[in-house]
């Protein structure tokens, strides 16, 4: 399926996660047709919680160097393992992998400019502070959706994708950049809350686009009186059984907030289904 996805980065943590993140990646990327460039996101040597991982007790700093770099080079032999089984699994696809402060000096964020999707692990699962930085930095600067996955256990097909849409400009570009993803899915549901300062109702002209672009969308308007809050999104989504939700907003949406990057209330709990997060 030839889609507008043609070339996808992937975050990679060196932990347990990156099977599930590369597997899905590649699926992803035969299904539309796409490339993939994936890069191991590391701390540098200095990073506090990369010397609380290290063991790190008093010894001299060069000492401690050099147990930092055997840590990242374990970091990088995990995801690498990852990367390569996945390659094994779908060798039609085009894959490449980078240690970027080996041989590609980029900041991941930067990196993803060249591509059309960034998919990551969700930072409620990998709790370390570079990597949930790294996220962050994609969904605020690469300016690209940024595809955050949860366990294994609850990454869907995408076959119902449910966009939270506010009569704003942040919510307006965050509904063409979500098209690509919108593509894919069977059944597009399109949730907002009524606005009674608008004459008809504010969500006409996001139907309208999705509509011109052959995407029929279902509409789910709740009253004006209630708030979009995380635990009813997330009671719409089961109740509805969407397998992807897409937020956006910009980095300091609340939703954003509670979702993914807890901002303001350290968010850590575990997602329940695939986040389309665009900054």
């Amino acid at each position: 399926m030839q889609t507008s996805i043609q070339q996808m980065a992937v975050g990679l943590s060196g932990s347990k996660y990156d099977g599930v993140v590369m597997h899905l990646a590649m699926r992803l990327a035969q299904q539309t047709a796409a490339s993939i460039d994936a890069y191991l996101i590391r701390p540098v040597p200095d990073d506090p919680q990369l010397l609380m991982a290290s063991g790190f007790l008093g010894q001299t700093f060069q000492d401690f160097v050099a147990q930092a770099e055997k840590t990242i080079a374990e970091f990088d032999r995990t995801a690498r393992t990852s990367f390569e089984m996945a390659e094994k699994d779908f060798p039609t696809v085009t894959a490449r992998y980078h240690n970027p402060l080996k041989d590609l000096a980029r900041e991941f964020a930067t990196a993803v400019w060249a591509t059309d999707l960034a998919v990551m692990a969700h930072p409620a699962l990998v709790n370390l502070h570079y990597y949930k930085t790294a996220v962050l930095d994609a969904i605020a600067d690469s300016a690209r959706p940024v595809l955050l996955l949860p366990e294994d256990k609850r990454i869907g097909d995408f076959k119902h994708a449910l966009m939270v849409w506010r009569a704003d400009t942040q919510h307006a570009r965050a509904l063409a950049s979500a098209l690509p993803m919108l593509h894919l899915a069977q059944t597009v549901t399109l949730l907002s809350v009524n606005d009674e300062d608008y004459l008809s109702p504010c969500n006409d002209v996001a139907l309208q686009y999705l509509q011109n672009h052959h995407i029929d969308a279902l509409d789910l308007v709740l009253p004006t009186d209630e708030r979009l809050t995380p635990k009813l999104i997330n009671a719409i989504c089961d109740e509805r059984e969407a397998s992807l939700l897409i937020i956006g907003g910009g980095l300091q949406s609340d939703l954003i907030d509670s979702f993914v990057t807890g901002i303001g209330r350290r968010a850590a709990k575990k997602p329940t289904r695939p986040i389309l997060a665009i900054g």
